[in-house]
């Protein structure tokens, strides 16, 4: 199956299940059929891959974001967070310090570009061509650093941490109910490429439901219109 395939089939299992926006995310509410059907798909990916050689943690990353498959969630909570990366083991930096600064590159190249070429930006021809020469003294600079620390790592204290970026995304808060009685809340960040998949089953009686809890189970069963109003046939 070609890439456009599998995405092109994933988007027939979804397509009737609950979807619902949030800051540049799609998250899809399924039940236990429809999991079936993107857990079929995803072992369909998983297979082909591994007949092929290729070796990934995850074979379906480029296509969903799974969140939970065993137990269904009861209750969720969408909201932004605050996401870093922090690395501190030297073994472990010293591994990802390559892939750090071609990733830096690679998108502080492109967020230029993308500035430079906006229909409302104000940067002249000439500016252009200033800001990408500082920029590549700011890449060339950094990519000396990191050889000469690559080249003595002992000599040296590295850590990897996005901390001072202070960059939020969606995530999710939910919570399980496993047939052991255990109650199990988990929250994960939300992915914006791809779509995110909840398996989500409530039964509970309304009366039972605090306001957030309640919400819930009306987005996924009433139509909304008006940005506000939610509306189901009796």
């Amino acid at each position: 199956m070609k890439p456009q395939e599998i995405e092109q089939e994933l988007i027939n299992i979804l397509k009737f299940s609950k979807r619902i926006e949030y800051s540049n995310i799609i998250l899809y509410l399924v039940d236990k059929p429809v999991l079936d059907k993107v857990l079929q798909l995803e072992l369909r990916v998983r297979t082909r891959n591994e007949e092929n050689g290729i070796k990934k943690k995850n074979h379906f990353y480029d296509y969903a974001k799974i969140i939970n498959s065993k137990y269904p969630a009861f209750k969720y909570t969408l909201s932004m967070k605050h996401k870093k990366k922090e690395i501190f083991d030297p073994v472990k930096v010293k591994k990802a310090l390559p892939a750090e600064y071609e990733i830096w590159k690679n998108k502080s190249r492109a967020i230029l570009e993308r500035q430079i070429k906006e229909e409302d930006s104000s940067i002249t021809d000439e500016e252009a061509i200033i800001l990408r020469k500082n920029l590549e003294k700011e890449i060339a600079l950094a990519k000396y650093n990191i050889d000469k620390v690559l080249k003595n790592y002992n000599d040296y204290d590295v850590v990897i941490s996005t901390f001072e970026e202070y960059t939020y995304y969606p995530a999710l808060y939910y919570v399980m109910d496993e047939p052991n009685g255990k109650i199990k809340p988990t929250d994960t960040h939300l992915r914006k490429d791809v779509p995110n998949i909840l398996y989500y089953h409530d039964e509970r009686p309304y009366s039972e439901l605090r306001a957030n809890d309640r919400m819930s189970r009306i987005i996924q069963d009433f139509d909304r219109f008006c940005r506000s109003i939610y509306i189901k046939k009796k």
